[in-house]
């Protein structure tokens, strides 16, 4: 080669040319950082070396280039998240990351697809549909019924009728049983007091050493609020349910370090950082997100039953799969500690739920 060029005049110029043009850019300094460039990318911020104006055909080239790799890199890390498991995890924490969609983004975007399709129900079966409007007018019912028929009202109305209209004095008795039954008082601490007076003036006729502590109290008297707001207890469980599973995600999501302190626990022994285990358990929560809304999917056809019993084995079974990938142990050490794990995670995930449970009541 080093004959070739110096029998051809002009030839190392050439070479040194076409390298040149090779690393040329269209800008000496980042546009986005300020660093000056050698090469088609910048060292400092990563940003590609464009043209700072580009005509209708660049701007489409670099658009198109973009989206194909977006979607290159989210379609290949699904099929290993769904297929792999563990694999990802692996990968993420060798280094290998630029190839595959970041697991916290990946987590975002997984997480609002799974909880818009849980809460968008779909329509239900004819008969079902039949008792879910049998069960609206009733509750509408019930609505109009706790504005309209007030006690003071119906004792007025009753002492008009004359007395030998028993039909209608019959029915007055029945709309106040009626309207009393759905003014139930409800309790979360077994004890039902109706007034803040009448818990106070309660409280003060005990010892010191036998009233009520800080927390008890501080239920009992949000017993007595919500008493005041809701109708019956039905009422106050309809609203108390919608509030808390509008927060499940932030439960889910608190839960997520937990999740990953528990195989910590598990694999004291190994030498892995938390932030590897907490790595793991982001792309275990990506899986089983992905694999819920592919189940709300499918279920949506009856008759692919069968498809979404597997789903829901595999969603089940593939946490062993990924720990026996991650961790490489044995299939005896990673089933017991697959089974160890659900069994920790599952009394963490009871005690969470129960905090969360507390903070919603006391924030209606």
């Amino acid at each position: 080669m080093d004959d070739l060029e110096k029998s051809l005049p002009g030839a190392e110029g050439m070479v040194e040319a076409e390298e040149a043009s090779s690393k040329k850019t269209h800008n000496e300094f980042c546009l986005n950082c300020g660093t000056q460039l050698h090469d088609k990318f910048c060292h400092h911020c990563g940003q590609k070396d464009i043209p700072r104006r580009q005509t209708l055909s660049e701007l489409w080239e670099n658009f198109i280039s973009s989206f194909w790799s977006y979607e290159g890199k989210f379609f290949r890390t699904t099929k290993f998240l769904l297929l792999k498991p563990g694999f990802l995890a692996i990968e993420y924490n060798k280094g290998h990351r630029e190839s595959y969609y970041h697991p916290a983004r990946m987590y975002a975007f997984i997480s609002f697809v799974f909880f818009l399709a849980f809460f968008s129900l779909p329509d239900a079966p004819d008969d079902e549909k039949e008792e879910m409007q049998k069960t609206i007018k009733k509750e509408i019912a019930d609505e109009q019924a706790k504005k309209y028929w007030d006690p003071a009202k119906l004792d007025s109305i009753l002492a008009q009728i004359p007395k030998g209209d028993t039909s209608k004095i019959d029915s007055i008795k029945k709309t106040k049983k009626f309207r009393k039954g759905k003014k139930e008082k409800f309790s979360i601490t077994g004890e039902k007091y109706t007034r803040v007076g009448e818990y106070d003036s309660a409280q003060a006729k005990l010892p010191e050493d036998e009233r009520d502590g800080w927390f008890k109290k501080r239920l009992i008297l949000k017993t007595i609020q919500l008493n005041e707001r809701f109708e019956s207890s039905d009422e106050f469980g309809k609203e108390y349910g919608k509030i808390f599973m509008d927060n499940f995600s932030k439960v889910l999501f608190f839960l997520l370090p937990v999740f990953a302190l528990v195989l910590k626990l598990l694999y004291v022994r190994r030498d892995y950082f938390y932030s590897e285990h907490l790595v793991f358990s982001i792309y275990y929560y990506n899986f089983a997100y992905l694999a819920g809304s592919l189940q709300m999917v499918i279920n949506l056809v009856p008759a692919l039953n069968y498809v979404s019993v597997a789903v829901g084995f595999w969603i089940f079974f593939y946490l062993l799969f990924a720990m026996k990938r991650m961790y490489g142990q044995t299939w005896k050490k990673t089933i017991a500690k697959f089974f160890l794990f659900q069994f920790m995670f599952f009394i963490c995930a009871c005690i969470g739920l129960v905090v969360a449970g507390i903070y919603v009541l006391m924030m209606m």
